[in-house]
């Protein structure tokens, strides 16, 4: 018989087990449902639409189209009278999440310069630039540097390409010298467009800043900005984000809302003054019109928007940063931006709807009355519901949306027979359904097909190789999954096509032009063992992986590992991917880019090689020329 004492005993074990797991319990609901169930609250200045005569009815429609329509999207924040009206996160957003800015770091960079010469830092946009580079621009006087101004810089338009399919941002990126680097692109941007323009202007005003400070451009934007506006990103504990200058600034959505309505409140805050209202006033002097759908990116740009003219900066990730003054309106959206998105990207469709929700004081009456719905066409000839939306990096033959609008009916049908049609019969089934959606298909209620994001493609005879990823209806909270899973290779058996599967010889690399480079047994083990030490991922910098002589953009292996750092440090599944080796002299020029960095596909740097050292492949990174 059991004595009471060890009843009890159980009994307050049993209870320390329940007291332990509801803590576990609310923790996971707290930290981490933010981001799997959007509990999000409004957390600046919040109120209902109504208040704030928004038509519910129709923010709503906006809300929807973001969550069927813009499948990249992160966020959307709708600020008006500065009150928070709407504030919705989606797929892997929340609102302790922070993003790139990449191409919007110039307008928050315009309204730092502008903090500057409030405090007399900087004489005014007119200023030359010689006056922060002289060393520089003494150098180079003869390509037309000795002209610039920073004005030159605040007014930079330019196409926005990031990543892969812009080498000239990977040059400045690693350049020894990105001064001297940044530079150059402003001048021959002089003569013609120059797609790294943004960047090398948003450098370059940052080191202007860091000059005549004297403390780092995120020190700055926290002590005279960002701190005043409650925003904690870049403060001093907040040691979580890199503060490398050419990649500018990661913030949340919220932060980035509050900058505009700076902007429409003149540069006061709460009746404080930020930045002066003159300086507001010139950043919107003159700056270009042009249609919502074919806005320029990187600064502003005034457009109409339903009649109402509105100031827009745009970033081609699906950052958005948009004011309409006349309503005291700010709406922003922010994206996984780790692409350029198409023009026609759905943007411009919901800023129209999100404007429509905004009454004028002549249509207040009309509020809680609903909208007479208008027709919407999806992408493509498909517009029954069963349709999937479509985003596209790249063009795509019409048989591959046939394709996966025929997946969509098949899976919507629950018939497995039918399902299995859409698989090749060598189809390799993964057991482990975190890898592959595939067994979810074959689930007696298999999850409808959201949407389908192609980003590369390139079809060789019957095969397609496919870069993107698959959204489908589906949770699992416990494995941290979303529904996305990455898109799949196809074959086309008796002209129809089927899934392939991902065997990794023939995964699509996330550039422009290149697959996985065919390297010889050798080079091919080299690349697997020291890709590790690349990135810093095993014993930093093992001796038998570099040349005694390794110099990569100007400097030696310290250098380089100090650049990669910020991006890789504590970051899991980093690869180094292979994409091209060409012999060049005594050594082979090695291309290729790093998965998984903080900034998404990484480039490798262009004078990167490898050279034979006592009879063994090493990294080397000075150009080869060809022996006589």
């Amino acid at each position: 018989m059991i004595s009471k004492k060890r009843i009890l005993k159980y009994l307050a074990l049993y209870l320390v087990c329940l007291a332990v797991s509801a803590a576990v319990f609310y923790i996971f609901i707290v930290v981490y449902a933010q981001k799997t169930f959007y509990l999000d609250d409004k957390q600046w200045h919040p109120a209902e639409p109504e208040t704030q005569h928004i038509d519910p009815g129709r923010l709503t429609k906006a809300l929807d189209y973001v969550d069927t329509r813009l499948p990249t999207a992160r966020s959307l924040l709708l600020l008006r009278n500065g009150k928070t009206v709407a504030e919705k996160y989606y797929w892997l957003g929340g609102p302790k999440e922070t993003d790139f800015l990449h191409s919007l770091n110039l307008p928050l960079l315009q309204v730092l310069i502008g903090i500057a010469i409030d405090h007399q830092l900087i004489q005014g946009p007119q200023q030359p630039l010689s006056a922060f580079f002289h060393k520089h621009l003494t150098q180079t006087a003869s390509d037309g540097t000795a002209s610039l101004t920073l004005s030159h810089l605040l007014r930079v338009q330019a196409p926005l390409l990031w990543g892969a399919g812009n080498p000239d941002y990977w040059n400045l990126f690693y350049a020894a010298d990105r001064i001297e680097a940044s530079l150059g692109v402003i001048s021959r941007h002089q003569t013609g467009i120059q797609p790294a323009v943004n960047f090398a202007a948003a450098y370059l005003l940052s080191q202007v800043i860091e000059q005549v400070s004297g403390q780092s451009i995120f020190n700055f934007a926290y002590r005279y900005l960002f701190q005043p506006l409650g925003i904690r990103t870049y403060a001093a504990d907040d040691d979580d984000l890199p503060r490398d200058p050419m990649v500018g600034f990661q913030l949340k959505a919220l932060a980035l809302a509050k900058i505009g309505h700076l902007l429409a409140q003149e540069g006061a805050w709460d009746g404080r003054r930020i930045v002066s209202k003159k300086w507001v006033h010139w950043l919107f002097f003159k700056i270009p019109h042009a249609e919502l759908d074919d806005a320029p990116g990187g600064s502003w740009v005034k457009t109409t928007i339903r009649g109402h003219e509105s100031l827009v900066a745009r970033g081609d990730g699906g950052q958005y940063l948009v004011l309409v003054p006349a309503l005291q309106v700010v709406v922003v959206t922010t994206s996984t931006s780790r692409f350029a998105l198409p023009q026609d990207n759905g943007h411009d469709r919901l800023l129209q709807l999100v404007i429509e929700s905004v009454l004028e004081t002549s249509g207040i009456a009309e509020m809680g009355a609903k909208p007479e719905p208008k027709s919407e066409t999806k992408s493509g000839q498909y517009t029954d519901i069963l349709a999937p939306n479509y985003v596209f990096s790249t063009s795509v033959p019409q048989d591959i949306l046939d394709f996966f609008h025929q997946f969509a009916q098949d899976i919507d049908s629950k018939n497995t027979r039918r399902i299995a049609q859409n698989y090749a019969r060598a189809y390799e089934h993964r057991k482990d359904i975190f890898a592959s959606p595939s067994r979810l298909m074959f689930s007696p209620s298999p999850p409808h097909l959201e949407y389908v994001h192609i980003t590369k493609i390139r079809i060789e005879n019957n095969r397609a190789y496919l870069r993107g990823t698959l959204k489908f209806n589906y949770i699992n909270i416990f494995a941290g999954l979303h529904g996305v899973w990455p898109l799949e290779n196809l074959i086309k058996l008796k002209g129809r096509w089927k899934w392939l599967g991902l065997p990794e010889k023939t995964a699509l690399l996330d550039r422009d032009d290149y697959f996985d480079a065919e390297l010889s047994e050798e080079q091919q083990r080299f690349v697997d063992n020291c890709s590790g030490p690349l990135v810093g991922e095993s014993s930093l910098f093992e001796k038998d992986c570099f040349a005694e002589t390794f110099q990569l953009a100007g400097g030696g292996r310290e250098l380089f590992a100090e650049r990669l750092k910020p991006f890789l440090q504590g970051r899991s599944g980093v690869q180094v991917h292979v994409t091209g080796m060409q012999r060049n002299g005594a050594g082979h020029r090695v291309q290729g880019y790093i998965e998984g960095s903080a900034l998404g596909e990484l480039r490798l740097p262009d004078d990167l090689h490898i050279v034979k050292e006592n009879g063994t492949w090493k990294w080397q990174g000075q150009q080869f020329q060809r022996s006589n």
